[in-house]
């Protein structure tokens, strides 16, 4: 528990420990005491958060060494008051992806894939496409292949689809992009993958998994989804509309096999995460590969290697993979480093796991690994991300990769004179959306990756100076002293003297302002905001740098609006939004809030300002439509196409999408008006001019 708090706590819980090294008779080893306190204390949060977030059931558990736990909460069937279990059977939605990665990878090492072939050599029922497209590009999300394009059909199938049912699905579909030139998540791309696993292999997709992985692993619970299948413990699927509890939609999910169509357990996905982390399975090289993040053509970093996610946490080298489909939310996270593995599942879509995940986490590693700072001054501000950078990208990537992250003397030397002429204040006032632009991408190979270089530089010192468990502390420490200590000692590669001092500044600022009352902070709707908020307001006038609680605050917010309580909600965030000038999302909450009170301009606003601080997410409307249409609210649905439209004047697909609902309200003309502007825009949409066909002959 971090420097996170001063628990006294008394534990017995032999039969929640799934750890064969436990001896019952005498309660927790020695050595696993600590582990227990964070376990009751986690225990209090859950049971503490589970009912404001409407959860019905929830399992859990974490793998450290060779300590596993897990348990679930709540029920995972609320009509017959079936309690979750460790053992409950949910649907893994696109942590599936992890699965179809790694088979794709042993079948590479067994000589049967070329990952730089096209696709087409192995499935030679996908059309050729305008670019070629390899397996390596699709491995990566890099392949141009499209996500569902339309989700009313596609999110619904009821009958099961054989693989090259699965793959007619979107066969047809033109490219998105150039492969290579895009991140875009596809999860067509994935069942792309299957089929060239089961012509590389001549097995089901589901029984090389099984033979391949799950097996050798010990998953015994794990499988491919069935409806017909008897499977023991298996969830009941729940959604929210209108705040109330209903079961899931039946959708039968065999069209995204590879993508997102497996079954498992959360005791399952923590042998799953054991084995990753012992490097079972594949060879130790090719791990190398899978956790490397991808880059486009531009060199722009992705942030996703093979089928997982590798974006660092305070410095841990960290990957995993989330999911989300109708009945199901998963998440898995490992930290292969550190031999440390979460996993959990829940029975509510679109649930949001990662408050759960994020303490766990934080309680078992001892460590506030989601702290963030705020510093007024925006110049400053850019500075502060940069350290961060250094310390989150180059810390982490040296710990998993070693010393050649770093690279040459001459690659060192020149990531040092990078960093040292635009990571100045100086600098950033001068030009600040090129120095901006510039910090950005000191992670990006674009650049050469001297952010990168210079945290594996300074961590490789540092561990020569105090010895690999200092390294450790710095993930409590954060990112000022890691630079503090690495100014004090350095001798050859040195930051110029005005960083150095910005760093002391801060590092005296962040002491002071970083106490070990916000250190052990977690905030839920039931937080004392009257009392919080008055200290961060007192932070605010007295520090040049103060913890950022503004995404808390912002969640906590989302929970009284979805209570429909918006007054409340309202006055949270508009308090935040004194605090924390500028925050993107808090201002974007906020034109959520005038949404449902139906005041058209001010909603505007702070759509406008949010979009100008950092563009929406286009699927943002759909997903606040959606929730609108859910909750028969037609005024303030159509004040949010509105709105959309005004933000995104020239945009075919919210257009299209704003067609879709007047057709569901029947105006009837909006909706041709809508449909013909999307196809004035994007002129090969072959759905839409279907439609219109369709309306124009009525």
């Amino acid at each position: 528990m971090s420097r996170k708090a001063r628990y006294v706590l008394v534990i017995l819980i032999s039969l929640l420990f799934l750890n064969p090294g436990l001896d019952s008779s005498s309660g927790l080893q020695k050595d696993h005491q600590d582990l227990g306190e964070a376990i009751q204390k986690f225990e209090q949060y859950v049971e503490q958060r589970m009912p404001t977030d409407q959860i019905p059931g929830l399992s859990i558990g974490f793998m450290k060494n060779d300590f596993t736990w897990a348990k679930g909460f709540g029920y995972s069937d609320l009509e017959n008051k079936v309690k979750a279990k460790p053992q409950s059977s949910y649907r893994m939605a696109s942590v599936s992806k992890t699965f179809t990665a790694i088979a794709v990878l042993k079948l590479m090492e067994e000589g049967r894939i070329d990952l730089d072939e096209q696709v087409q050599i192995y499935v030679p029922y996908f059309p050729k496409k305008k670019w070629p497209v390899t397996i390596r590009q699709v491995l990566g999300h890099l392949g141009g292949i499209s996500h569902y394009k339309d989700y009313d059909i596609e999110g619904h199938f009821k009958n099961h689809m054989n693989t090259k049912q699965a793959i007619s699905v979107f066969k047809d579909f033109e490219l998105v992009a150039e492969p290579g030139t895009e991140y875009n998540y596809s999860s067509y791309g994935f069942n792309l993958l299957g089929a060239v696993i089961e012509e590389a292999s001549g097995q089901s997709y589901g029984d090389y998994i099984t033979e391949n992985i799950f097996q050798p692993l010990g998953m015994t619970d794990s499988r491919m989804e069935s409806s017909e299948d008897l499977i023991p413990h298996r969830v009941q699927g729940y959604r929210l509309i209108n705040s109330e509890i209903k079961n899931s939609e039946f959708v039968d999910i065999s069209s995204r096999f590879a993508a997102g169509g497996t079954r498992s357990t959360v005791i399952d996905l923590l042998k799953y995460g054991k084995g990753i982390c012992e490097e079972k399975i594949l060879q130790p090289e090719t791990w190398n590969m899978i956790f490397s993040t991808m880059a486009t053509a531009e060199g722009q970093s992705t942030w996703y290697g093979m089928g997982w996610s590798v974006s660092p946490l305070k410095g841990h080298f960290r990957v995993g993979h989330s999911g989300s489909q109708p009945e199901t939310r998963t998440q898995l996270l490992i930290f292969p480093t550190e031999n440390f593995a979460i996993a959990a599942g829940t029975n509510l879509e679109r649930a949001n796991l990662m408050p759960y995940v994020n303490v766990l986490c934080e309680l078992v590693l001892k460590q506030d690994l989601n702290s963030k700072a705020f510093v007024p001054d925006p110049h400053q501000q850019a500075v502060y991300n940069s350290l961060s950078q250094v310390f989150d990208y180059g810390l982490s990537r040296y710990q998993y990769f070693g010393p050649q992250t770093a690279g040459s003397r001459k690659q060192i030397s020149q990531a040092f004179t990078y960093f040292n002429k635009h990571a100045r204040k100086t600098a950033v006032k001068s030009d600040f959306e090129q120095t901006q632009s510039k910090l950005k991408n000191g992670i990006h190979p674009s650049e050469g990756k001297p952010f990168i270089r210079i945290g594996a530089h300074m961590a490789a010192y540092l561990e020569k100076a105090y010895g690999k468990s200092k390294l450790q502390e710095y993930h409590l420490s954060g990112p000022l002293t890691f630079f503090k200590d690495y100014i004090r000692l350095a001798s050859d590669y040195r930051f110029r003297s005005e960083i150095i001092q910005t760093v002391h500044r801060l590092h005296d600022d962040w002491e002071r302002s970083y106490t070990d009352q916000m250190r052990t902070l977690h905030i839920t709707a039931d937080t004392d905001f009257d009392a919080l908020l008055e200290k961060l307001k007192q932070l605010s006038k007295d520090s040049s740098i103060y913890p950022d609680f503004s995404e808390e605050i912002t969640e906590a917010s989302y929970t009284f609006i979805k209570n429909n309580q918006i007054d409340k909600a309202m006055s949270l965030l508009n308090t935040s939004s004194v605090i924390y000038p500028g925050n993107t999302f808090t201002l974007l909450l906020l034109g959520e809030c005038y949404v449902l009170k139906n005041e058209a301009e001010n909603a505007f606003k702070f759509y406008k300002e949010s979009h100008s601080l950092d563009p929406i997410d286009v699927d943002h409307f759909g997903f606040f439509a959606e929730k609108l249409e859910q909750a028969k609210k037609t005024q303030e649905l159509l004040l949010l196409i509105d709105i959309a439209l005004r933000i995104y004047p020239k945009n075919p697909e919210v257009h299209k999408q704003a067609g879709y609902i007047y057709l569901k309200q029947e105006k009837k003309e909006l909706a041709v008006k809508m449909f013909q502007k999307s196809l004035k825009l994007n002129p090969k949409q072959a759905e839409v001019k279907d439609i219109l066909n369709k309306l124009q002959k009525k």
